[in-house]
């Protein structure tokens, strides 16, 4: 049975991470997804620091770290990182960048990613330092995720950063204006529209920095299960287990993230 944990976003939050990985490894899971806002390549003070610091923590706990970019993490950076034989950005030797319209299979399991968002906060951000044009999933990298999903058996796990337009239950951020709302939608409606045709066992999604599950409901009789995840403020609503049974039979638990370990 393929199992493996899946993490909201984290906003380069090393501590954080430091205990989810360990949560991990204690759960005998040797995989982490994520869905972006990893903070990677932040061109602060600490750039290059989380890195390292994640690089490590993934060595030392025998994780592999394969994510979908979020708006919060360096677009830059990201495209100039070279692609491996499997089709992801390797960071480092156990921390890759799953790229937009990419889907790997690992164990039989097929996993495929259309990441980014709009910054709803975009006019308080500098471009090139917290935000960049990238941000957003295109078109054409949709159109890639539809003919890379239908070479093979249905995909079973879709990885985004926002959600998908029609998901019952998305609170969305307090205090957003018409037009940012509207803005930001443009990207969701994308993502509703390429799920509708790949139609995915469970799609994780973050962004909105809310735990919710829902699902989508297709005219086939097939249904999406849908997995919002926490950011770094929330120790049980952040971090997931999924499983993949032989059947293609998928099941999401909650991981409650370990806050001290012994040792």
């Amino acid at each position: 049975m393929f199992r493996a944990a899946v993490m909201g976003d984290f906003h380069g939050q090393t501590h954080h991470f430091r205990a989810a990985v360990r949560t991990v490894r204690r759960a005998g899971i040797s995989l982490l997804l994520g869905v972006g806002d990893v903070g990677f390549d932040l061109p602060t003070g600490q750039r290059g620091r989380t890195e390292k610091k994640m690089r490590l923590l993934l060595e030392q706990n025998e994780v592999n770290f394969i994510w979908a970019a979020g708006n919060h993490d360096n677009h830059d950076t990201l495209g100039r990182l070279p692609l491996s034989a499997d089709g992801t950005r390797r960071v480092s030797n156990r921390n890759s960048n799953l790229p937009n319209g990419t889907v790997l299979e690992i164990e039989g399991v097929r996993i495929g990613a259309l990441g980014g968002a709009y910054s709803v906060d975009q006019r308080w951000r500098t471009l090139g330092r917290d935000w960049w044009p990238q941000e957003e999933p295109t078109g054409e990298e949709a159109e890639r995720l539809v003919a890379e999903s239908s070479r093979g058996p249905r995909l079973d796990i879709m990885l985004t950063h926002d959600v998908p337009m029609g998901v019952a239950g998305l609170k969305g951020l307090p205090g957003l204006s018409k037009s940012a709302v509207e803005r930001a939608n443009e990207t969701r409606i994308l993502l509703r529209q390429t799920v509708e045709r790949i139609r995915p066992r469970v799609l994780f999604a973050g962004h909105w920095h809310q735990r919710l599950r829902s699902e989508l409901r297709w005219d086939d009789g097939a249904i999406t299960m849908v997995e919002v995840l926490a950011a770094e403020q929330s120790w049980a609503g952040n971090l997931v287990e999924v499983t993949v049974d032989s059947d293609g039979k998928v099941q999401v638990s909650p991981l409650i993230i370990e806050v001290s370990f012994p040792g």
